[in-house]
């Protein structure tokens, strides 16, 4: 009798482990090249339950090759993504060890189309930069990282915006602080790791004060360009010792200064008609 109930109990407990193998409704593995795998191939698990760990089989007889720790925590009631590499042309099963799991286990594997930027755009409106853009084929954890730079070269991050793995997806950011010209792009990065940019757009804030010193460094006389809208002006040149040393009212677009300055490094200060002041570094060789 002892043996027989044993026996009952190791049934039991097969069935059970059984069960928690299959896979959770709902779940999906893709499968495609990814250069930053030793193998060269990886997989997005997308949809599975929060915190629990996927094991990968592959060969003949099927064996655990890997596994993956989906992201969230276990009984959280929501779904996460995880993305591990995999071994090259070679048929996977994957099981979670989740209780309760219904159907199948066998998912097949297909392509993943890397994530696409189209119609990025950027748009300036009362000082403010509205930029949008489309994403298509989005299969997985995406993040868009807004980057900003002044000069085109270096790039800071300003927003980032979770993908929503749509077919199509519009997205759109506003840079309420944007002075003169400014450069954006996206950063666009995958659950994989995979990395891709947008072009790089260009937008200048015309109605925005500034003005130019050229040359610079500058060997005897330099010229100020101050635009037209902002006319008169008022210039000081200050020195490394914080005094004025020049003065001078702008009645042009075009200012030249001839007055002889010892050799250093001056401030050069304008103030527009619109009493905003800027001042820019000049060195005097």
């Amino acid at each position: 009798m002892k043996k027989l109930l044993l026996l009952m109990l190791f049934v039991v407990a097969l069935n059970q482990t059984t069960i928690k193998a299959q896979c959770p409704p709902g779940a999906f593995a893709y499968q495609s090249l990814y250069p930053q795998c030793p193998s060269g191939c990886g997989v997005l698990l997308l949809g599975w339950p929060e915190g629990v760990v996927v094991n990968i089989y592959g060969g003949t007889p099927l064996t655990i090759i890997t596994n993956a720790l989906i992201s969230g925590t276990l009984g959280g009631g929501g779904t996460g993504d995880a993305f591990t590499c995999v071994p090259c042309n070679t048929p996977l099963v994957y099981a979670s060890a989740i209780i309760g799991a219904s159907g199948g286990c066998v998912i097949a594997t297909i392509g993943v189309v890397p994530v696409k930027i189209t119609n990025f755009s950027a748009t300036l409106s009362n000082n403010s930069c509205l930029l949008n853009w489309t994403a298509l084929s989005e299969t997985g954890t995406v993040k868009y990282i807004v980057q900003k730079s002044m000069d085109g070269r270096n790039f800071k991050d300003l927003a980032t915006l979770k993908g929503t793995q749509l077919p199509v997806n519009n997205y759109s950011y506003t840079d309420a602080a944007i002075k003169g010209a400014a450069f954006y792009r996206i950063k666009v990065m995958e659950i994989s790791g995979n990395t891709i940019y947008t072009e790089t757009v260009l937008v200048k804030n015309e109605n925005q004060f500034g003005f130019s010193v050229y040359p610079n460094p500058a060997n005897n006389e330099f010229k100020v360009a101050v635009p037209s809208k902002f006319l008169p002006a008022s210039m000081e040149i200050i020195n490394a010792q914080g005094v004025t040393v020049h003065t001078q009212k702008i009645n042009q677009s075009t200012y030249r200064v001839n007055n002889y300055l010892p050799k250093g490094i001056y401030a050069v200060k304008v103030t527009g008609s619109n009493n905003e002041s800027l001042t820019q570094r000049l060195i005097r060789n």
